[in-house]
Formats: C-alpha cells, sequence, structure tokens
C-alpha cells in the first residue's frame, strides 16, 4: 500500500510458536534446528522453578545444554557476565527462560552475539517473549535504556503448564499491562 511504512515480519512477531500444555518437554528436536550448544539464561529463582519443565530438554543426547543465571537486572554487569557464558560455553544459541528481565537479558546477549534466541516464558504478565526489544537496567535496578533489536525471537514456546505455575497476581498484571498498552492513543 503506497504510503504506508511496511516492516518486516520478524519485527512484528516470533518466526514461530509452539504452544501447548507441556510442550517444552517436547521441544528437543525444535530447538536442535536453531543449535546444538544452547545457553539457557533466566533468574536463579526461575531456573530452579522451573528444573523439572527442562529436565527433559537437559537430557537430549545431540544437545549440549548449559545454564547460567543473569545477574540483578538486564544489567551491563549481566550482559558482560552473559556474553563470557556464551563464549565460554561456545553458545550456537540462546534460551531465555522466565519473567520479562530474564527473556530481555536473553534476547539481547543472544543479538550481540550472533546467535538466534528462543524465548519461553514463566508468566503471563510480559510481552518480552514476543518483542524485538531488550530494557536495559541500571545497577540500582532503575530502567536505564532499551534496545530495539533488528527481529523478534526465532521461537517462542508457550508452555500452559508452566505459565500457569505463575503467581496469579502475575496474570492480573499481564492483563493490567495488555489493557494499558492497547488504550495508549495512535
Amino acid at each position: 500500500m503506497a504510503g504506508i511504512p511496511c516492516e518486516s515480519p520478524l519485527t512484528i512477531a516470533p518466526q514461530q510458536v509452539m504452544r501447548g500444555q507441556h510442550i517444552l518437554a517436547q521441544m528437543g528436536s525444535v530447538i536442535g534446528q536453531f543449535g546444538q550448544r544452547p545457553l539457557v539464561v533466566g533468574g536463579q529463582h526461575s531456573l530452579a522453578a522451573l528444573q523439572p519443565f527442562l529436565q527433559p530438554l537437559l537430557t537430549e543426547p545431540d544437545l549440549a545444554f548449559s545454564q547460567r543465571a543473569y545477574q540483578q537486572d538486564c544489567s551491563e554487569t549481566s550482559l558482560h557476565y552473559l556474553r563470557q557464558a556464551v563464549a565460554d560455553h561456545q553458545a550456537d544459541l540462546v534460551i531465555g527462560v522466565g519473567g520479562g528481565k530474564a527473556l530481555d537479558a536473553a534476547k539481547l546477549v543472544a543479538f550481540q552475539c550472533r546467535c538466534p534466541v528462543i524465548t519461553v516464558p514463566s508468566s503471563a504478565a510480559t510481552c518480552a517473549a514476543w518483542t524485538a526489544l531488550s530494557n536495559v537496567y541500571a545497577e540500582t535496578g532503575a530502567f536505564a535504556y532499551d534496545v530495539g533489536l533488528p527481529h523478534c525471537p526465532a521461537l517462542l514456546i508457550l508452555d500452559y503448564a508452566l505459565v500457569a505455575t505463575a503467581p496469579p497476581r502475575t496474570l492480573i498484571a499481564g492483563i493490567g499491562d495488555a489493557l494499558a498498552n492497547g488504550m495508549k492513543p495512535l
């Protein structure tokens, strides 16, 4: 259409979305299409809580997983630490699991290290699993800046059983966020 800027679909949505009840455990071969040495990035609490969901993947024979917790926030210190973890593991794929800060850190580190990224949200309270944007925070926890990424995640895995483990307040927060973002003037 003339006069209307056209965006690449990769800046609007993930390349693939897989969703279902307990679907994460079945994603080994799909993940293997993106890389064989994934680095799983999440918060310390999220990584511990997600172990029952991640365990079937971690035993996949054709995938060499490593896990790292981002530190306090998606901050410059955390990003440096995670870039080093990608290098140390020789990761060819980053998988972000958890909430918004974990997913933002995973997306940005993957971009900086030229790896594809897969996002696995653990809560309905964030759109970070979908977007081509990462928020970066100061070491004190205050928002510092955001980084527009050239594309959305390669794959978003939405495991309904995993999201159902989140506290109810996160669903309420997600609904409020969706309503607020949907009501912004053009």
